[in-house]
């Protein structure tokens, strides 16, 4: 993605478009599927783990990017769709984790699904789905 629109979509969220919020936008966009916290860390080296773990969590927090799979010690990251904003973060699809090539990916679902508990309020849904994937079946 383009560092301009990268800069635009941070300037929307009202923050400044930090060398470090560039590249890891950046390199989230090219990896292409979520990508683990690990996996960022590497890419992203030489980095100090607090800027980097503070760079994450305000881009949670205003809607650009989410937790789309936590498996064991290790969470992954992906980029939010347009509808996300820092108030409400909107994500109707599943996330897929392929078995073979652990790539994960948000797949949108076919039809929409209500989930409702008695005596509950549901402010979030997350789905975790594993299987294999398209391209290792």
């Amino acid at each position: 993605m383009d560092n301009n629109i990268i800069k635009a979509l941070l300037q929307s969220r009202k923050l400044k478009a930090t060398s470090t919020r560039i590249e890891l936008l950046t390199k989230m966009y090219k990896f292409g599927s979520a990508i683990s916290y690990s996996e960022i860390q590497k890419q992203m080296s030489p980095i100090d783990r607090v800027t980097l773990y503070r760079t994450i969590e305000r881009l949670k927090k205003c809607g650009i990017i989410h937790i789309a799979f936590q498996d064991q010690n290790e969470s992954y990251y992906a980029v939010c769709g347009k509808t996300c904003d820092e108030n409400h973060h909107q994500h109707e699809h599943v996330h897929f984790k392929c078995k073979k090539c652990n790539t994960i990916t948000c797949e949108e679902l076919n039809k929409n699904f209500n989930i409702s508990l008695p005596n509950y309020q549901i402010e979030k849904i997350s789905i975790n789905v594993e299987g294999i994937c398209k391209v290792c079946i």
